[in-house]
């Protein structure tokens, strides 16, 4: 999912570095070399390059005799949706670990869980169910700089588990929340559906868990 390209092209505008410390690049188009390129953007610095040997020699060419005059970059929005979901799947089931992972008897309870089994199947092989639906809306820009005394900061990613009471007495959907560079998904760990999701935002008029009181730090051993 790391490899797509919405995580590519946000990673590349943030200069966030893979593990070997490297800026994945932009895929860009370069009209008068009639080629793609690996582009580079660093304020109002821009690095151009050849997706192999032989395109990186045609495209210096290209610019040292003044044919490039232009670079088109795409805005990629598009997400695949099931890569999507198989990966916030495997992060939610992190996230509740991260969250009860303090607990005593943790582990016994995660791994024994039943109720989980669907959600790891997703995730680990995506064959069923057919679909995983998550919410995903934008909550803030990627540029936002958030303030803390004299500080100023981005967030690149934040998270939280929502529990969400069904109409049975003492049941909960359980939501792992996550932020990404400003766009919030949300998934239910429980079943393929969102529904209680949405209606949890309209209650709360659209406010994002994230920054709610009814988000779950500590959750107890869940029914």
């Amino acid at each position: 999912m790391l490899a797509t390209s919405w995580f590519r092209h946000a990673r590349s505008r943030q200069w966030v570095p893979n593990k070997r410390g490297l800026i994945p690049p932009m895929g860009g188009l370069v009209p008068e070399a009639r080629m793609n390129a690996d582009v580079w953007l660093d304020g109002d610095s821009l690095t151009l390059g050849g997706r192999n040997e032989r395109e990186h020699r045609a495209l210096a060419e290209a610019i040292q005799t003044g044919r490039v005059r232009s670079v088109f970059i795409p805005i990629i929005e598009a997400i695949d949706q099931r890569l999507m979901s198989r990966f916030l799947a495997k992060v939610a089931l992190e996230v509740l670990v991260e969250r009860v992972i303090r607990v005593q008897g943790w582990n016994e309870e995660i791994v024994d869980k039943a109720a989980l089994d669907p959600l790891r199947h997703f995730a680990r092989i995506g064959d069923r169910p057919e679909k995983w639906p998550f919410s995903r809306r934008r909550i803030y820009h990627e540029e936002d700089v958030q303030h803390e005394g004299d500080a100023g900061y981005q967030v690149l990613h934040e998270f939280t588990i929502l529990c969400e009471p069904l109409l049975e007495p003492g049941h909960l959907e359980l939501y792992a929340v996550v932020c990404i560079f400003g766009e919030e998904f949300a998934i239910n760990m429980g079943e393929p559906e969102i529904a209680s999701y949405e209606r949890w935002l309209k209650a709360h008029d659209g406010k994002s868990p994230l920054y709610t009181s009814d988000t779950l730090p500590v959750p107890p051993v869940f029914g």
